[in-house]
């Protein structure tokens, strides 16, 4: 009787491995899609070599609490250095915004490198941009482990995943080409979904990389749009990209 007791744990444990192995198994081939499909992966070995890139962008943000059309915008994102600088002016104004983020801290510049004043509150609207960005979220859904689950809703394949840096919860919806369409972050009781379409690579002709960005990227929170950009360029040769804290910010 032990004996047929001990078989039939043994049974839906095996089982139980089976299935689990099965999801392991389905979500690393998902992550492999994903990242392949925008050109991620790199060499023969296949690795992620996606460390930095620019993109310019016109269209409307929430800047200040306030509408503004941007001119002049370019973000320049580190993914290693864990870091983003987004530098725009707003139709009508001569003011130039430089906001920057890096690590756990985040500032503002009255240009590129210079001038640089803490602006604490805003950082973690600032890391959440970096880390959804279609590239960003790939790497923070591998860098949450087994925190990550993979499944199907209405037909499309699912992501979530929290980042635990940021005390945000992620659902990524992906499209029949395995790219990100849509990124749903809770974190703090707020929710933000941000939608990307049309893929292509906007580094120029006679520059490709083929790595792929979307043209169109819009954030909403509840009823409000919060970004609606169209993007004109970008530059995805991991070009060179830093944001050196100033040191009256990492005393804030």
């Amino acid at each position: 009787m032990r004996l047929r007791t001990w078989g039939l744990g043994f049974g839906i444990w095996a089982l139980g491995f089976v299935v689990v192995s099965a999801q392991s198994n389905q979500l690393k081939q998902t992550l492999y899609d994903m990242a392949d499909s925008i050109g991620m992966l790199r060499n023969a070995n296949e690795v992620d070599r996606l460390g930095s890139m620019n993109y310019w962008a016109t269209g409307t943000i929430v800047s200040g609490g306030q509408t503004c059309k941007v001119v002049d915008y370019k973000a320049s994102v580190n993914w290693i250095l864990k870091g983003m600088r987004v530098d725009y002016k707003c139709e009508g104004s001569p003011q130039r915004h430089v906001e920057v983020m890096k690590d756990t801290y985040a500032w503002n510049e009255t240009e590129p490198g210079k001038g640089g004043t803490p602006a604490a509150a805003t950082f973690t609207d600032r890391a959440l941009m970096l880390w959804t960005l279609p590239a960003g979220a790939i790497k923070a859904a591998n860098d949450a482990g087994a925190a990550t689950k993979v499944g199907m809703e209405n037909g499309k394949t699912v992501l979530t995943y929290p980042i635990a840096s940021l005390k945000a919860d992620v659902e990524l919806t992906l499209n029949k080409d395995s790219r990100i369409e849509q990124v749903e972050s809770r974190m703090g009781g707020v929710t933000t979904v941000t939608t990307y379409e049309e893929y292509g690579d906007w580094n120029g002709a006679d520059y490709l990389s083929d790595v792929m960005f979307p043209k169109h990227i819009v954030q909403k929170r509840g009823n409000m749009t919060i970004t609606d950009l169209t993007i004109t360029k970008t530059n995805t040769y991991n070009p060179y990209v830093i944001m050196p804290i100033p040191e009256n910010v990492k005393t804030k």
